[in-house]
């Protein structure tokens, strides 16, 4: 039985990334252009693919539950405000942290890597659903201020790439630059997996010894000001929130360093 299991665990996966992957090209393929035809405005064009890739996000994550590749729980999604915009900010140990946080919060704005644009399986549903592609770094910030103060959310790893297990957690200066530059309220978000699995330079079949939980935390809401003392400069300012954040991080979802 262990070795059955163990064959089954190795499958699953396989199955589950394959079913993705068919799912968002026949997506992009079918659904999306239909779309184009038929909800002829931008917002309301817009609204309904994120919405799709909400629920496809949703359904590759219960199918994977079922499959048995892997258990979950959410805890805090009931306190999160309906009616706000925030900058929602996650730790990132895994590679499917982005896949629950967009079935979470399916409307919100999202950074792609322009290697997911360029992916056949994936650049239509980036580009109906106006993510925003990290091409440009020079123009990146800047695009996120704008989507947030036209009043919606966004999605952003202050790490700007998976954590390597056992390394030092470093957060990038980019999120932190947002949060001030907007004003928006940060809602922090962790997620901590045992045992360790998909992370960063470790490939998809190499599966654990035993079934994954992910457990996904949403923290409550934390204004820039309460963070930022008044009259401080931006420089300033986004280095008081980057360090807030690494602590908050540290405390909620510490990182098991490797002995040098």
């Amino acid at each position: 039985m262990g070795a059955l299991n163990r064959a089954w665990r190795l499958l699953a996966p396989g199955i589950s990334f394959s079913l993705f992957g068919i799912a968002g090209l026949m997506t992009g393929l079918l659904v999306f252009p239909a779309l184009f035809l038929v909800l002829r405005q931008v917002k309301t064009r817009q609204h309904a693919t994120r919405a799709i890739v909400g629920w496809l996000f949703g359904a590759f994550i219960q199918i994977m539950s079922w499959l048995g590749v892997l258990t979950y729980n959410i805890e805090g999604m009931a306190s999160v405000p309906a009616d706000e915009n925030h900058l929602i900010v996650a730790n990132h140990p895994t590679l499917i942290d982005v896949v629950f946080l967009v079935w979470l919060f399916p409307q919100s704005e999202c950074v792609v890597k322009e290697a997911v644009v360029r992916n056949p399986f994936m650049r239509s549903v980036v580009l109906a659903a106006n993510y925003i592609s990290n091409d440009d770094p020079l123009l990146l910030i800047g695009e996120c201020v704008n989507r947030i103060k036209q009043g919606r959310s966004l999605i952003l790893f202050p790490e700007g790439t998976r954590s390597v297990p056992g390394k030092e957690r470093i957060l990038k200066p980019g999120a932190a630059a947002v949060a001030v530059r907007s004003g928006a309220s940060l809602l922090p978000v962790t997620f901590s997996c045992v045992p360790a699995t998909l992370a960063k330079h470790e490939p998809w079949y190499e599966i654990p010894p035993k079934k994954p939980h992910f457990t996904i935390e949403v923290l409550e809401p934390l204004p820039v000001a309460g963070i930022v003392p008044e009259n401080t400069d931006i420089r300033e300012a986004t280095r008081v929130v980057n360090g807030h954040l690494e602590k908050l991080f540290d405390d909620h979802c510490p990182v098991e360093l490797c002995p040098d």
